[in-house]
């Protein structure tokens, strides 16, 4: 028995006609999920380590790279990103806030207490760069 198979544009348009109702379904699924538990398992560290090593053995990610032009890239980028990265950004901001704010008022504190930049390069990355790299991993737990 042949099953009768829509056309391209046939599945097109119902695909287009769902967008309708695919974005309440996709918050009730997300509601009722449990991610953590799965993700923060063993086993799924353990498969994750052997994709990606699977995926840098066999280069996927530098064969399919090669796969697109930078025009491509930068096409897409543009037609997508433009369109969204300020609501994005937004969007973001209080979760930014609540994350970089601690650091960044550590460097805050220690910016009046290094010594004035001078002529040598190496004496101010040394004197002045370091310490607020160093400041900056501290304060954000990367020891």
């Amino acid at each position: 028995m042949d099953m009768p198979a829509k056309t391209l544009e046939e599945a097109l348009r119902n695909f287009e006609a769902a967008l309708v109702y695919i974005p309440a379904r996709y918050e009730a699924g997300v509601k009722k999920a449990d991610w953590y538990t799965p993700a923060s398992s063993d086993q799924a560290e353990k498969n994750y380590a052997d994709a990606v090593s699977k995926a840098i053995a066999e280069k996927r990610r530098q064969n399919a790279i090669k796969k697109l032009s930078n025009d491509v890239w930068v096409k897409a980028a543009v037609e997508k990103g433009a369109r969204i990265i300020a609501d994005r950004i937004r969007i973001a901001l209080p979760k930014w806030k609540e994350n970089f704010g601690a650091v960044y008022s550590k460097i805050l504190d220690l910016l009046p207490r290094l010594p004035p930049k001078t002529l040598d390069w190496r004496a101010n990355i040394n004197n002045r760069l370091v310490p607020v790299v160093e400041t900056w991993r501290k304060a954000a737990g990367k020891e």
